[in-house]
C-alpha cells in the first residue's frame, strides 16, 4: 500500500481553489486512518490559481488595484522569483470579475487590467515575464492588455470596450507600444492549443462559457477576424496554436509582443519541482472541476498525471465530474477516478458542497488503497 500520497489537485472552477481542493481531498484520506505521509502540492496550469500555487512554492507576491474586466477596480496579484515576473491572466481579467456571466458582459470584458500587471512587472524592473493564459472573462484579441502598454488605436478607448467593438477599430499604432518591450524575454505559457479563429478557435469554443449566444459568438469572431487583420502577419498568426487562449491573449502574446509559447502546465510544474515530489511518492492524486476531452490537450492534472507515469508511479483522479473512460484515462496513468457529480447524485449537489464530497472522495480513495498494485 502506498506510503507517500501527494495530493495535487488544481482548482475546482468556481467553486474551490487548488489549496482548498488538497485540503479537503487530504482530509478525506487521512480521516480513514493508516500510515500515509499526505503531502497537498496544489497545481496550476496558467489559469485560475496559478500565482497562489506558485507563491506556495515560494514565489514573492506584490499586489495591486487593476480595472478589472468589467472595468471596476479590482485587487489582482503577480510574483516574482529569482529574476522573473510571472503574470497570471486571470488576476488581471478573470472570469471572477464577472460573477453573473451573460450576452453583455462577454462583448464588454477587456483584458486591460492584464497589462496593467505587466506594465507592473516592468516598473519594478523586471525583464524577464512569463505570462499565464486561462481562467479569463474576455474575448477581445488582448486589445486591453495592448492598449494598457501603450499600443493606439482609433477611435480613442476602442482597445478597452471589449470584444464586441473591436470591428470598429482601426489605425493601430505598434510603435506606440511601451519601449521597455523590446528589452523583455516574454513567454506566453498557453493552457489550451487553439487558434484564435474558426469553428476551433476562441469565439466559438471558449465565448459560450463567458455567457455567450449565437449572436455574440459571430459579433466576436468578426471582430477578431478584423482585429488580427489590423497587424502584420496577424491572419496567419491567428492560426497558430494557442493564438485563441484567453479569448485572445494568446495572439496579442504571440503575435504583437513576439512571445515564445509554453506549455502551462510544465511551466508551474516545473518551477514547483513537481518532479521531486513524484520521485518521492507512492502515489500521485490529481483533480479538477471538468476531467474532460479538453483536459487531455495539456491541462495540469494529466500532465503531472504524466509526469507521474513516466516515472512508474501510480496517480488516481478525483474531479467534479468525470467525462473520460477508463482507457482513456488509464492512457494517461490515471488508474482510478472518483466523480462528485456520482458521489453526490448531481453536479448541483457536488457545486452546492463541495469541500463535504471531496473529503468524501478522499476517503473512498483510501478505502481503495489496499487494491492498488504499484508495477
Amino acid at each position: 500500500m502506498p506510503s507517500r500520497i501527494v495530493v495535487a489537485p488544481d482548482s475546482f472552477k468556481g467553486s474551490l481553489t487548488a489549496a482548498q481542493a488538497a485540503r479537503a481531498i487530504a482530509e478525506g484520506i487521512r480521516a480513514e486512518g493508516g500510515s500515509h505521509v499526505v503531502v497537498e502540492r496544489p497545481i496550476a496550469d496558467g489559469g485560475e490559481g496559478t500565482i497562489d500555487a506558485l507563491v506556495a512554492s515560494g514565489a514573492q507576491p506584490h499586489e495591486l488595484v487593476v480595472p478589472g474586466a468589467l472595468g471596476a477596480d479590482a485587487r489582482a496579484r503577480w510574483a516574482s522569483l529569482a529574476g522573473t515576473a510571472y503574470i497570471e491572466a486571470a488576476q488581471g481579467a478573470g472570469a471572477h470579475h464577472v460573477p453573473d456571466p451573460g450576452p453583455r458582459g462577454c462583448v464588454r470584458a477587456t483584458s486591460r487590467g492584464v497589462g496593467a500587471l505587466i506594465s507592473a512587472a516592468l516598473d519594478a524592473g523586471y525583464r524577464d515575464l512569463v505570462l499565464t493564459t486561462g481562467g479569463t472573462a474576455v474575448s477581445d484579441g488582448g486589445a486591453g492588455l495592448l492598449g494598457a502598454l501603450g499600443l493606439t488605436a482609433q477611435p480613442d478607448g476602442s482597445l478597452f470596450s471589449g470584444g464586441g467593438a473591436l470591428t470598429d477599430v482601426r489605425g493601430v499604432d505598434v510603435g506606440a507600444l511601451d519601449p521597455r518591450l523590446r528589452d523583455v524575454r516574454l513567454r506566453v505559457a498557453l493552457d489550451v492549443g487553439n487558434p484564435l479563429l474558426g469553428e476551433n478557435g476562441s469565439a466559438a469554443v471558449f465565448a459560450p462559457q463567458k455567457g455567450a449566444g449565437e449572436r455574440e459568438v459571430a459579433l466576436l469572431e468578426a471582430g477578431l477576424a478584423h482585429w488580427a487583420g489590423l497587424f502584420d502577419g496577424g491572419r496567419d498568426a491567428a492560426l497558430l496554436p494557442g493564438a485563441g487562449a484567453s479569448g485572445g491573449i494568446g495572439f496579442a502574446a504571440l503575435a504583437v509582443l513576439g512571445a515564445q509559447p509554453v506549455g502551462g502546465a510544465d511551466v508551474v510544474l516545473e518551477l514547483m519541482d513537481f518532479a521531486a515530489d513524484v520521485r518521492a511518492a507512492d502515489l500521485v492524486v490529481v483533480g479538477e472541476g471538468s476531467l474532460d476531452r479538453q483536459s487531455l490537450a495539456g491541462k495540469a492534472p494529466v500532465v503531472a498525471a504524466g509526469h507521474a507515469m513516466s516515472r512508474g508511479v501510480p496517480a488516481v483522479a478525483i474531479a467534479g465530474r468525470v467525462a473520460l473512460d477508463a482507457d482513456e484515462l488509464a492512457s494517461r496513468g490515471i488508474r482510478a477516478s472518483w466523480s462528485l457529480a456520482a458521489l453526490s447524485g448531481s453536479v448541483d449537489a457536488a457545486q452546492a458542497e463541495p469541500v463535504r464530497w471531496l473529503v468524501e472522495a478522499g476517503r473512498r480513495l483510501a478505502e481503495w488503497l489496499p487494491s492498488l498494485q504499484r508495477p
